[in-house]
């Protein structure tokens, strides 16, 4: 019996010695002890946006909060536009980007930080103003002035997807207020970014209209920056852990008001 006792008291304490071990592993890495510094746009509804009452909000919000919960960290959050994040990363400003990064094929392999598995399903769309009938789909918006968000991939991938020298002119703005600004003020024909956000904007401003051809499916993840693979290596367990148990499903749910299935990613971009 005393034997047995003794067994189980090293037990226990070998795993008392071996979860703080465990924690440093990433934690002696973090920008500030304790803090997981997460840049974000917080101008992406509904991924990264400011709430009604003035507060950070959204998918990303969400979930690194969750995450750096579930790791014992607090998060801190640091808005930035989105042409300033990456750079911000490999800089090491900040530990992680949550900000709907797509993983692009340039992205997976970057040296400069470690793009981890997939935490939503997107793609490209088109949004346009629901009175603009000269635009029905992707076969219309040759000649048109496209808006997209400066740095970001999506636009990138529609030029790559479309004939050469398709869309008159490419105009970028630095999130998505100024792009429905300028689309309103007819300065642009239409917006070429992801269909997820664009679609959630549109179901609570009936002047747009997201339409429902997706193309170039991708997705999208958490960038670490590449001075902490312990912290990317934790992260990484937690996202395929809930893409198991359900947690992302129903954020995504909360969020989109939209299904995903994990079970059917679309393959890594080769790049």
């Amino acid at each position: 019996m005393i034997r047995r006792l003794a067994v189980a008291l090293a037990l226990t304490c070998s795993a008392l010695v071996s979860l703080p071990a465990r924690a440093a592993d990433f934690q002696s890495a973090l920008l500030v002890p304790g803090v997981i510094s997460i840049g974000t746009t917080g101008s992406a509804p509904p991924t990264s946006m400011i709430d009604q009452s003035g507060a950070l909000a959204g998918y990303d919000v969400d979930v690194m909060n969750k995450v750096a919960a579930d790791l014992g960290a607090k998060a801190k959050f640091v808005q930035l536009d989105w042409s300033g994040l990456l750079p911000g990363l490999a800089a090491h400003r900040f530990d992680v980007v949550a900000s709907g990064v797509t993983r692009t094929g340039e992205r997976l392999k970057s040296k400069q930080f470690i793009m981890l598995s997939p935490y939503i399903i997107n793609g490209v769309a088109i949004t346009k103003l629901a009175s603009n009938s000269d635009i029905k789909g992707w076969d219309d918006v040759c000649g048109k002035r496209m808006g997209t968000v400066r740095g970001a991939s999506e636009g990138k991938a529609i030029q790559a997807m479309l004939p050469k020298g398709c869309i008159s002119k490419v105009v970028e703005y630095p999130g998505w207020t100024e792009l429905t600004l300028d689309l309103k003020n007819h300065r642009i024909d239409w917006i070429g970014m992801d269909y997820l956000g664009p679609s959630y904007e549109a179901s609570r401003d009936h002047t747009l209209v997201t339409l429902p051809d997706v193309r170039e499916r991708a997705t999208q993840s958490i960038a670490v920056s590449s001075a902490e693979p312990e912290l990317a290596k934790a992260i990484d367990a937690l996202l395929a852990k809930y893409r198991k148990d359900g947690t992302l499903s129903a954020m995504v749910q909360k969020w989109f008001g939209q299904k995903v299935d994990f079970a059917n990613l679309p393959a890594d971009p080769k790049g």
